[in-house]
């Protein structure tokens, strides 16, 4: 009988295992994914090398250790472990929630039952680290009364290590001692006169807490960091840079370009009037594509085979017939077909309703047409890999919850599909607005073509080119916008912190700058911790 099999339904209980427990992987796979998602190979490996740091022995009561579980009707949603760190302090380590069971408070009661076991097993305090990217972590253990070992003022980005600790018995807190074994954890010692120097690294100390002087709070002299010069970049920066300001010279001195013509016709009225039969076409286009492009996706996933299979014609079909001929067939349609209508089935005899087709099909629809079934074919492969990316246990699981197939589509799948969806639709949408301009071939007048008929009139190439090219690339700069926040808005079930906006990237570098330049001025005793990246050591996370 395995431990899932002893614990009762319908309840949550907390149950102390091995650290190699089965019971426990998924939680610590969990936890080694965001940890390299996070960090990557930040460290100089992968950050999920540090669940891997310690053996199971560590955690075990026998070494001073424990490793717990709280079970859900005997699924393992969240846990954690402490280790001896020396005879009077329990470190906390693997503090974990399942990424389904978020947002239910259950790292705070992880959190405690660890304290409270660590009281049973004679410990007075509890310590723990964090690393530089896990707010959330940070937050909690402000939350349940820990005091910070690092200045809070500081940004998070910086600090390197962020160690915490607490009382378990209401003693008061030496904070001074444990920054001092804080610091001997990380390999850090003082010099006879208050320098840091680097120590070999040491996991424990027996008596630090209580013997040792100074720490990460305490007044100390600064540590002059040498950063390691990277000097093919330098010199790669500065002819990149030659190369950009060249250029920017030749725009402003070369009179080739006109800019005084470019300025003229930027904003005229038939430029501006092709513009929007640009925009209307990809408007048009992109919604009937994406449309149909979704029918046929679920074709495609279908388990007709005949939905399959023509949805799979289509898609083949219309990739491999150039755009330029589609279109010219669609304008032609009337050599084929001169008269379009319903009526009497596999006949001519069109007595309900009767088109002539050269009359239906303008230029504009031909265009339309065209531009629509292409983009179809490309919007069904992008929504059916979306929706393949997403893991099968999210369609079981909530077939399981009995939910209708409508929901489980639209309210699970969809959305999650929708990351893997974005980008390549973006990318589609993007390319469609500049490939509109093959619609010259129909005599359409959009931007491309505008341009031509103005530049064969005045003989004025380059500048007119220009006019198509500023417009084309501020449609494309709006659209990868949208795309941005589209997609910073979907990152919301996958991310804890949305990722930073270009505004916020940029105030948060000057913020960065700023602090840099305070600490050269006011020899910040912090100065070389922030500085030590490759010496961060990976804490617990929420």
């Amino acid at each position: 009988m395995t431990l899932l099999d002893q614990t009762p339904r319908g309840t949550d209980r907390f149950v102390y295992v091995s650290a190699d427990d089965p019971a426990a992987q998924p939680l610590l796979r969990e936890l080694e994914q965001e940890y390299d998602a996070r960090y990557g190979e930040f460290f100089g490996e992968k950050a999920s090398a540090e669940i891997r740091r310690y053996p199971a022995s560590a955690f075990s009561p026998d070494e001073g250790g424990a490793f717990v579980l709280l079970l859900r009707d005997g699924v393992a949603i969240a846990g954690g472990a402490y280790k001896r760190f020396d005879e009077h302090t329990a470190e906390l380590k693997r503090i974990w929630t399942s990424s389904s069971h978020r947002r239910q408070g259950l790292a705070r009661r992880v959190v405690k039952e660890l304290e409270e076991e660590a009281v049973r097993r004679g410990y007075t305090r509890a310590y723990l680290t964090t690393g530089p990217r896990q707010p959330e972590a940070k937050h909690l253990y402000f939350q349940t009364g820990y005091t910070p070992l690092f200045d809070t003022a500081l940004d998070p980005e910086e600090v390197i290590v962020h160690g915490f600790a607490k009382s378990l018995d209401g003693a008061p807190l030496d904070v001074v001692g444990i920054t001092a074994a804080h610091d001997a954890s990380l390999g850090l010692r003082r010099s006879s006169s208050g320098r840091e120097e680097r120590a070999p690294r040491i996991e424990t100390t027996s008596d630090g807490l209580d013997t040792a002087a100074g720490g990460l709070l305490d007044q100390r002299s600064s540590v002059k960091v040498v950063p390691t010069r990277h000097w093919w970049r330098w010199v790669l920066s500065a002819f990149v840079a030659f190369v950009v300001l060249q250029f920017a010279w030749s725009l402003v001195t070369n009179k080739q370009y006109e800019w005084n013509v470019f300025a003229e016709y930027f904003f005229s009225q038939s430029v501006l009037n092709s513009l929007g039969v640009t925009l209307g076409l990809t408007v048009v286009s992109v919604i009937g594509g994406f449309v149909l492009g979704a029918v046929l996706a679920n074709f495609r996933l279908s388990k007709s085979p005949l939905l399959s299979g023509a949805a799979y014609v289509y898609i083949w079909f219309f990739r491999s017939v150039p755009l330029l001929v589609q279109i010219l067939v669609w304008y032609n349609l009337g050599y084929l077909y001169p008269t379009l209508g319903l009526g009497t089935p596999f006949t001519t005899d069109f007595w309900l309703v009767e088109f002539s087709t050269t009359t239906l099909i303008t230029a504009f629809a031909a265009a339309t047409i065209g531009l629509t079934l292409h983009q179809a074919a490309y919007f069904a492969e992008i929504i059916r890999g979306g929706i393949l990316s997403v893991d099968q246990g999210q369609l079981e699981a909530s077939a399981a919850l009995g939910l209708p197939r409508r929901v489980r589509f639209f309210r699970i799948i969809l959305p999650q599909a929708a990351r893997a969806i974005l980008p390549n639709f973006f990318n589609e949408v993007i390319g469609l607005v500049k490939g509109t301009s093959v619609v010259f071939v129909v005599a359409l007048p959009e931007l491309f073509y505008t341009v031509q008929v103005i530049y064969n009139r005045n003989q004025r190439v380059i500048p007119m080119l220009l006019v198509a090219v500023v417009w084309y690339a501020i449609i494309t700069t709006v659209l990868s916008i949208i795309q941005f926040y589209v997609e910073r808005h979907y990152a919301r079930g996958a991310h804890r912190e949305l990722p930073p906006t270009p505004v916020q990237r940029a105030t948060g570098w000057v913020k960065q700058q700023w602090a840099r330049l305070g600490d050269e001025t006011a020899d910040d005793p912090l100065a070389a911790e922030k500085n030590r990246r490759h010496d961060i050591v990976l804490g617990s996370g929420s």
